[in-house]
């Protein structure tokens, strides 16, 4: 294991402490590495929902040539229609054999 000093101001360790004996976490270790976990797995999951809007986007490139929405409505059924075929792509791509 690694170790890492982390300064903290009075007010934060106090709500720490406070939290340790409310959520029952023996040290101030236990609680602050679970702290980081939650926080990586959220970061994760983010980058992860980043990743499909950029699949939309990508989608998008089905349409190439084939004309520009002109309103925002024909943009909405442009998306709607990328979103459609890049779903049914990824359904063949991941089915389940």
């Amino acid at each position: 294991m690694e170790n890492i000093c982390v300064r903290l101001d009075s007010a934060l360790a106090r709500q720490i402490e406070k939290d340790m004996q409310e959520f029952k976490y023996s040290t101030k270790t236990e609680f602050i590495r679970e702290s980081i976990r939650d926080k990586l797995k959220q970061l994760a999951e983010e980058r992860e929902r980043k990743k499909g809007w950029r699949a939309l986007y990508a989608a998008r490139g089905i349409f190439k040539g084939k004309g520009k929405a002109k309103t925002d409505e024909e943009f909405r059924k442009l998306t709607e229609k990328a979103g459609q075929e890049y779903r049914g792509m990824l359904e063949k791509k991941f089915a389940q054999k």
